[in-house]
Order: structure tokens, then C-alpha cells, then sequence
């Protein structure tokens, strides 16, 4: 029987370059948005709410304890003047990450994206490693997502490293990153330790 405990055998036979090829299926896209739309939209004043994201309250009785995430977060819908320049930024995302994917062989086609949730981050700021596999988002339903599509509005804050499946990134601001949504790339933002942090979360579907 071919088990698991083979497979790692035998993969760990071949190079770390074919062992990280997962890695290709990260994008990383600079200057995805303006710094004026990244300045405009940290500006804004908006109407922000305690992130509530896995802390699965009322189902235990150590949630308040075992908080996966302190930030703070609004959605931008459609009703939104900001929603069509970040639908724009995020459709750019895909278009380039498909065209990316086709090289390896593979197809990616983005059916519609979800709304777009702005986290905000402040000093002791964190979110736990996770991976995204949501089918639905604050009442709305969506399906199983595709990939998540990240928008790094600022860099002038220190810690709040943005960890992919182990993989550092070095990101600056108006930077997009897109990963697929599943267990093969789990992903953190660790704790700021000086300063704001600001980025926006979408997902393809």
C-alpha cells in the first residue's frame, strides 16, 4: 500500500527546488495600487469594527482566551466609491495570475469576487495561522473560494510580517499578493509591534 510516510520518501529525494514548487502558485505583484488610493482609503473614516474572524464565540467557553485574531475591519460593498477601484486592482491581480498559471500548466478562471474586507491592525495586532476555505462571509454566501487576493496599503509600521505557507515576503505598499484558498498554504500576520497596519482581503471565486 502507498501510504503517506512513502511519499515523503520519496520526495524527500528530490531537490528543494522541485519540493517547493507549490511556490510558483504565490503571486506577487508590485504596485498593484496607487499610493493615493492607498493613502485616501487609510484616511478614511471609516466606521470600524472588532473582528470577530475564528474566534468561535458562543461555541466555547474559551473563546475570549483563544483569540485567533486581534484587528479591526469594515467591508467595502458595492455600494462603495472605493469598491470599483479595488475591484479594478483585484481583476489586474487576476488576469496576471492566470496568465501565470497557464505557464504551469494548470487553469485558473475567476467567476466573480467576494466584497472587500479592510483590516486594520494596530500595535499588538495579529492574526493566527489559518487557511482560507470559507463558504461564506457575514451572511453572505459565496461558495468555496479559489484563491485570496491581499492589498498591503502601507509599509511604515514595524512587525506584521505577512507569512505565507513559511515563505517571508517582502511586501510594500500598494503590493498584492494571491495564493490558492486550501490547506496548502497556510498563512499569518504576525504580531505589529509598532504603528498601523492596513490591508484588504478579497476572494475569487
Amino acid at each position: 500500500m502507498f501510504s503517506i510516510k512513502n511519499m515523503y520518501s520519496i520526495q524527500n529525494k528530490q531537490s528543494d527546488l522541485e519540493m517547493l514548487n507549490y511556490y510558483k502558485f504565490i503571486g506577487h505583484y508590485k504596485n498593484i495600487v496607487s499610493q493615493e488610493l492607498c493613502n485616501a482609503i487609510i484616511e478614511e473614516d471609516f466606521n470600524y469594527s472588532e473582528s470577530t474572524y475564528s474566534t468561535h464565540e458562543g461555541q466555547s467557553p474559551d473563546w475570549k482566551k483563544n483569540k485567533r485574531v486581534k484587528m479591526d475591519e469594515i467591508w467595502i460593498r458595492k455600494d462603495h466609491y472605493y469598491y470599483e477601484p479595488l475591484n479594478h486592482a483585484v481583476s489586474d491581480v487576476a488576469e496576471r495570475y492566470s496568465e501565470e498559471i497557464k505557464r504551469a500548466k494548470r487553469n485558473f478562471v475567476a467567476q466573480k469576487t467576494t466584497d472587500f474586507r479592510l483590516n486594520k491592525y494596530e500595535k499588538g495586532g495579529y492574526m493566527s495561522l489559518h487557511c482560507d476555505n470559507i463558504h461564506h462571509s457575514h451572511g453572505q454566501q459565496y461558495g468555496y473560494p479559489q484563491a485570496t487576493v491581499l492589498l498591503f496599503l502601507n509599509d511604515n509600521f514595524e512587525g506584521g510580517d505577512f507569512i505565507v505557507s513559511e515563505l517571508n515576503l517582502n511586501i510594500d505598499k500598494g503590493d498584492a499578493i494571491i495564493f490558492p484558498s486550501n490547506f496548502m498554504f497556510p498563512h499569518e500576520v504576525k504580531k505589529v509591534t509598532k504603528g498601523t497596519r492596513w490591508s484588504i482581503v478579497s476572494w475569487l471565486m
